[in-house]
């Protein structure tokens, strides 16, 4: 899932380069492909990981926002949300709470959640 683009972004030494780090987030604020902030990468392509899981974890809410650009309730810098991504790009199970999140959040907005 995701695009070419920002695999090569999340590809590149993002960790040190804020012009980077705001150009993975301005791709996924625009991306259709990309707008829910998952992307996959091969193993042999990461390296240390900025994040745990329970820290890639607490970002959740913000993060859905500010993969929301029409309605931004939160802004993240360009550093976390690319951490982020990258953490989402290769962690199973954060990767599947996360889709979840977006699934049920959407429901909501749609008002098709039952009470």
């Amino acid at each position: 899932m995701g695009c070419h683009e920002l695999r090569q972004l999340l590809e590149s030494d993002w960790r040190g380069n804020e012009t980077t780090c705001s150009a993975i987030t301005a791709h996924i604020q625009t991306c259709p492909q990309c707008r829910h902030g998952i992307v996959r990468l091969a193993c042999d392509l990461l390296q240390d990981d900025p994040l745990s899981c329970e820290q890639c974890r607490q970002h959740f809410p913000a993060y859905y926002d500010a993969t929301r650009p029409d309605y931004p309730l939160v802004e993240m810098t360009a550093k976390e949300m690319a951490s982020v991504v990258y953490h989402l790009s290769h962690c199973d199970a954060c990767r599947e709470q996360y889709t979840v999140l977006v699934l049920l959040s959407e429901l909501e907005e749609r008002d098709e959640i039952a009470d």
